[in-house]
C-alpha cells in the first residue's frame, strides 16, 4: 500500500482539482454554520501544500462539509482520514460523496492507482461537535502510533457565531502535531499572536482567494473573493 501512496503523490494538482470538483456541494448549506464548500481550486492548492505532512499520516479534518479535503488527503496518501462535522446531514452527505467517487470511473480516467477498498475503509465520518473531540477519541481511530496527526480544516469564520473560528484553532493545537488552518486575512494580527502564547510555531502562511457564492438570502453579490491566509503550525 505505500507504494501506491508514493505513486499518487505524482498526481497533477489539476487533477485532484477535477476530482474534487466532481464532489458535489452541499444540497442544504446553513447560514448559521457558515457552511460555505470550498472550491477544488483552493482545496488542491491547501492539499499540495501539506503533501509531504498528509503521506501515510493520520489527517483529521474538523469541520469537514461535504468532504473535499478529506477526500484529496486520502488521495494524496494519507493513511487514515477522519472528517468531523457537527451537522449530520452535511456528514451524511460526506459519506456519500465518497461512495459515488469510487464507483465513478474518474481514477481511472485519470490513471489513479487507487486501491478503493482502502479508500472506503480508511475515509471516515463523524458527527460530533468539534468541543467534544479529545485525544482520546482521535485515538480511537487513529491507525497506530507512528503516524502523526495531521490537521487540516477550513473552519468558520466566526462572521455569524463569534469566536467560532477560535473553536476550531484551540482544538486543532489541542490534538495535532501538525496543523493546515484556514483564516481570514483580516485576522492575521490575531492569529499570529494567538499562536505565539499557545507556545506553537508557524512554519509558512500563504495568502489566498476564497470563493464565497450568492447561497444565502443575505448574499447581495453572485459571489464574493474573501483574502485568506492559510497557516502551517508545528
Amino acid at each position: 500500500m505505500p507504494m501506491q501512496y508514493r505513486e499518487n503523490m505524482n498526481i497533477k494538482k489539476r487533477h485532484l482539482e477535477i476530482i474534487l470538483d466532481n464532489l458535489k456541494p452541499h444540497p442544504n448549506p446553513k447560514s448559521h454554520l457558515e457552511q460555505y464548500t470550498i472550491g477544488g481550486n483552493l482545496a488542491s492548492e491547501i492539499l499540495f501544500f501539506a503533501k509531504e505532512d498528509i503521506l501515510n499520516n493520520f489527517v483529521i479534518d474538523l469541520g469537514c462539509g461535504t468532504g473535499k479535503l478529506a477526500v484529496g488527503a486520502k488521495i494524496l496518501g494519507a493513511k487514515k482520514v477522519l472528517g468531523v462535522d457537527i451537522d449530520r446531514e452535511t456528514v451524511k452527505f460526506a459519506e456519500k460523496n465518497v461512495k459515488e467517487i469510487t464507483y465513478s470511473d474518474i481514477f481511472n480516467k485519470l490513471n489513479l492507482n487507487i486501491d478503493l477498498d482502502d479508500f472506503i475503509d480508511n475515509t471516515i465520518f463523524l458527527q460530533e461537535d468539534v468541543k467534544n473531540i479529545d485525544k482520546s477519541l482521535i485515538n480511537k481511530y487513529k491507525p497506530d502510533e507512528r503516524s502523526k496527526n495531521i490537521i487540516i480544516q477550513n473552519p468558520p469564520f466566526g462572521s455569524q457565531k463569534k469566536y467560532a473560528d477560535r473553536i476550531f484553532l484551540n482544538k486543532a493545537l489541542e490534538i495535532g502535531d501538525i496543523v493546515y488552518t484556514i483564516h481570514n486575512t483580516s485576522t492575521r494580527e490575531f492569529i499570529i499572536n494567538y499562536i505565539k502564547e499557545k507556545e506553537r510555531i508557524i512554519t509558512n502562511i500563504f495568502q489566498a482567494k476564497f470563493r464565497i457564492p450568492q447561497i444565502y438570502s443575505f448574499h447581495k453579490k453572485k459571489y464574493m473573493m474573501i483574502p485568506v491566509d492559510i497557516y502551517r503550525i508545528e
